[in-house]
């Protein structure tokens, strides 16, 4: 019978411990959860400055190419207008062709 005993608080035990060790295992799931949200979210917001960034980068040389554009059709323009009247005949020979 004291076999018995001992084999029954041996049993309770190893369920106290299976217990704690399942809300252990829990609780660094919710951990592991949480961090790579947090993870993910700054990820993100790295990646979305950085396009943000590329963007603005891309527009402003746009605009300097633009302007670059406009200041040679200002200081050369009947050039400027030779040379749109033969991209344009070229263009038109090119899509008369297909």
């Amino acid at each position: 019978m004291d076999q018995d005993n001992r084999l029954g608080k041996d049993v309770e035990t190893l369920k106290d411990d299976i217990s704690k060790l399942r809300e252990d295992l829990t609780g660094i799931a919710q951990t592991l959860i949480e961090k790579g949200k947090t993870e993910t979210e700054a990820a993100k917001d790295k990646l979305s400055e950085g396009l943000r960034d590329e963007f603005q980068s891309a527009r402003d040389m746009s605009k300097e190419t633009v302007e670059s554009i406009e200041d040679q059709i200002r200081e050369k323009p009947l050039l400027s207008l030779l040379i749109a009247f033969i991209v344009g005949l070229f263009l038109g020979k090119l899509f008369d062709r297909g």
